[in-house]
């Protein structure tokens, strides 16, 4: 399911014209609107206008909740844990068996703020890897003078993304034809042998890969081309969201 998630295109929709430059400074305002704030309400309610944003320029519910799906568990769980963890004000009191749990007040209000963070974080990312490709990524990344590392790992973690999911599905595949998930500790053997191959093979493809690169006169430096000018809609979008960014963090904060 995550294979097919990542795999899946990304639709066309109106902020895919949209100068990649813009997308990646909104994006970052709202990143650092969303999580600067003290109260859970306002990187709420950044994921949720996001949420809305997207659904309304045209992509699916069905790939939104694809790729969201592990993120939202782990803010849940993150946020559900903190209860347990945090403060001295006890709100509620259970016994489960030989477990005796407590929460508190305190780990409520911080869970509540973690879980907010991430959802509206992931939430404005989202924006930017729907309606923007990753050649426009690295263009916007240069021309904002990011330092050339950072660029070549982002490159090369991208190219060897999809050789790596092909890998994972072939050794699952295998297992599954040797009933390797026919039982739930049979399941937890196979993916723990699963993991160990993937990483042999993982690394022997990164050293052919930095072969291969070698041979064809790679020196360490990679060349981004970007000659595209601002156009005055893309200066306009700027400033209307910038605007409702501060706006947003101005009052919510």
């Amino acid at each position: 399911m995550l294979a097919q998630s990542i795999r899946d295109p990304n639709p066309v929709t109106k902020l895919s014209h949209v100068d990649g430059r813009i997308k990646v400074f909104l994006t970052v305002a709202g990143l650092l609107a969303a999580t600067s704030t003290r109260s859970w309400l306002l990187p709420f309610c950044f994921g949720c206008l996001s949420l809305l944003l997207l659904r309304s320029i045209g992509v699916s519910g069905q790939l939104l909740w694809r790729r969201l799906r592990p993120v939202l568990f782990l803010a849940i769980f993150v946020g559900g844990t903190q209860i347990f963890i945090n403060g001295h004000s006890p709100l509620f009191d259970l016994n489960i068996f030989s477990f005796h749990l407590i929460g508190y007040q305190e780990g409520l209000t911080k869970g509540s703020l973690f879980a907010a963070r991430i959802f509206g974080a992931i939430s404005v990312m989202s924006v930017l890897t729907f309606t923007t490709t990753v050649q426009e990524w690295i263009q916007a990344l240069a021309w904002f003078r990011i330092p050339q590392s950072v660029i070549e790992i982002m490159t090369l973690a991208y190219s060897s993304l999809f050789t790596l999911l092909d890998e994972l599905e072939r050794l699952q595949k295998a297992q599954q034809m040797r009933l390797g998930y026919c039982s739930w500790w049979r399941s937890v053997q196979s993916i723990g042998a699963v993991g160990g191959i993937l990483f042999i093979r993982v690394f022997d493809k990164s050293v052919r890969l930095w072969q291969a690169m070698r041979c064809r006169g790679y020196n360490g430096q990679i060349s981004v081309f970007n000659d595209h000018t601002l156009r005055r809609k893309d200066i306009l979008v700027s400033g209307l969201g910038l605007v409702m960014i501060l706006g947003s963090w101005v009052i919510g904060r």
